[in-house]
């Protein structure tokens, strides 16, 4: 018996992950909300980082790692990335409607939209 439990306890604290304290990755807005293939927007939100509070970064806003932007299933080429906000080109996608998500720590944001002119 007394094995089963350490097995269950160690199986519980392998489960936990370092990002495990840190809220999901969450996009609030994309600016400007429309533009065409290889423009620059601005994508906000919160948590993009993953990184734990209490890290030993010296900029508060400077991401230990960084994750990738997606209009639909397409990446985009990053240029600027924060905690809150990501800059980033419009890559090579078809006009009209698409989304953009972020991925990063091993955790997906929510979809924005976004229309490419």
């Amino acid at each position: 018996m007394r094995i089963a439990i350490v097995l269950v306890l160690v199986f519980e604290l392998a489960a936990c992950s370092a990002n495990d304290d840190v809220p999901a990755p969450v996009l609030a807005s994309v600016t400007p909300a429309q533009a065409g293939v290889g423009a620059v927007v601005m994508v906000s939100g919160s948590y993009l980082c993953q990184q734990p509070d209490g890290s030993d970064d010296t900029d508060p806003l400077a991401c230990a790692h960084t994750g990738s932007v997606s209009f639909g299933v397409v990446p985009a080429n990053v240029t600027q990335y924060t905690d809150s906000s990501i800059t980033c080109q419009v890559p090579d996608v078809a006009q009209g409607p698409t989304q953009i998500s972020v991925a990063t720590g091993g955790r997906t944001t929510n979809n924005i939209d976004f229309t490419v002119e």
